[in-house]
């Protein structure tokens, strides 16, 4: 491998700094060039030197892009810049490996022997979780917790059935890029049979200074939906222990 150069692929949390770990924040200040994902805010962006080059290289789901073609050239500017002896950060909203395509950017350093790390970021389903105390795991209550996307493909919802039978076991099911089919998707789950009062929960804009969580059910969503518009970006938590601890009165 080339000794002279270091590719980071970097995860930037859901947004605030404060969330980046010191592993992410170090690499960051180190960059000579970063190439950015479409962050939530650019307030993680402006802890870079003023010297280090921002280049940006974000896909959103159905922005007229080709994506392939705009992966390829993502690859392509990581090998440039790192070739000629810079540090290359690859800066990536959440984590790396969660619905980010960390891991294709990864094997292609590896083809081309390129010298390489992954830094983890707090996914925002979790920050979600912590940030509006939302149970992930419960001892005793459930044993396993689901990543979905709420993407539809070939005219319906992958894996549903799979769905399904998570929050039938009481896992709770955590939703990305799924508030535009949210309504779809929470049919096909009661049309599977899973509990019509299971809770659901719409957290908007975590790791921002207006983060909201909204609170609603499967069989009241429509009507909450009618009432309500939650702020995108947004996660959505299922799940029958999927609701806000609070504190005793």
């Amino acid at each position: 491998m080339f000794k002279n150069h270091l590719i980071s692929i970097v995860g930037a949390g859901p947004g605030d700094p404060d969330l980046l770990t010191v592993k992410a924040l170090r690499r960051i200040q180190e960059a000579d060039v970063i190439l950015y994902d479409a962050l939530h805010g650019d307030e993680v962006l402006q802890l870079a030197s003023t010297q280090a080059v921002k280049i940006y290289a974000g896909k959103h789901y159905q922005d007229g892009q080709h994506q392939t073609e705009r992966q390829d050239k993502i690859h392509e500017q990581l090998k440039e810049y790192a070739l000629q002896g810079l540090r290359v950060v690859r800066l990536k909203a959440g984590d790396p490996f969660i619905f980010g395509r960390g891991a294709e950017e990864l094997e292609f350093c590896f083809r081309e022997q390129l010298t390489v790390e992954v830094v983890p970021g707090i996914t925002a389903g979790l920050a979600a979780a912590s940030a509006f105390h939302i149970p992930v795991t419960l001892r005793g209550e459930n044993s396993m917790a689901l990543f979905y996307t709420g993407h539809k493909r070939n005219g319906g919802f992958s894996d549903i059935d799979t769905v399904a039978s998570v929050l039938k076991s009481n896992g709770p099911v955590i939703v990305y890029m799924g508030l535009k089919n949210l309504q779809l998707l929470v049919t096909a789950l009661l049309e599977r049979g899973v509990d019509r009062h299971t809770p659901l929960q719409i957290s908007s804009r975590v790791g921002h200074a207006d983060q909201q969580n909204y609170s609603t059910s499967l069989e009241e969503l429509d009507g909450f939906l009618r009432k309500n518009e939650p702020p995108m970006p947004a996660v959505i938590l299922i799940g029958t222990h999927a609701k806000p601890v609070l504190p005793e009165k």
